[in-house]
């Protein structure tokens, strides 16, 4: 059975959304960029491209914690957006590595990432006088 949060992620990248990604700079000030990503579950991942020049991709080298949320909007003039946070960690693999059922190819000085979630928090639209969910990550 297809899960709450494999729902609403699922059907993100096809939608051509983004991640929003914060990452700490070595004097501890946080950065934010825009990403896109491929979702993978138990484990729960997030995989993305980045050139090694990047300047995110050099605070990932110096502090692996992030943070960030996607938004998705509802298709076909549905006005709905739904919202999942996360936090985790995340490593830019060796040079050769794919990311799991979704080829890419990478330019010169590109490399793939892997951010291993460790918590999810789910805004529920039709609830928002409550607190977003927080779900741990699947190991």
């Amino acid at each position: 059975m297809i899960s709450e949060l494999e729902r609403r992620l699922a059907g993100a990248p096809a939608r051509g959304t983004l991640m929003h990604l914060a990452t700490l700079r070595a004097d501890g000030s946080p950065a934010l960029c825009n990403v896109r990503y491929h979702a993978t579950f138990a484990p729960d991942r997030l995989y993305f491209v980045v050139h090694r020049d990047r300047r995110y991709a050099r605070d990932l080298r110096s502090d692996i914690r992030v943070a960030g949320s996607i938004v998705t909007v509802g298709r076909d003039g549905d006005a709905r957006a739904e919202g999942v946070t996360f936090t985790g960690t995340a490593r830019e693999l060796p040079e050769d590595a794919q990311i799991p059922d979704h080829p890419v190819r990478l330019s010169p000085g590109e490399r793939v990432y892997r951010l291993d979630v460790a918590e999810w928090s789910l805004l529920d639209a039709d609830r928002l006088d409550h607190e977003p969910r927080a779900i741990p990550a699947r190991p």
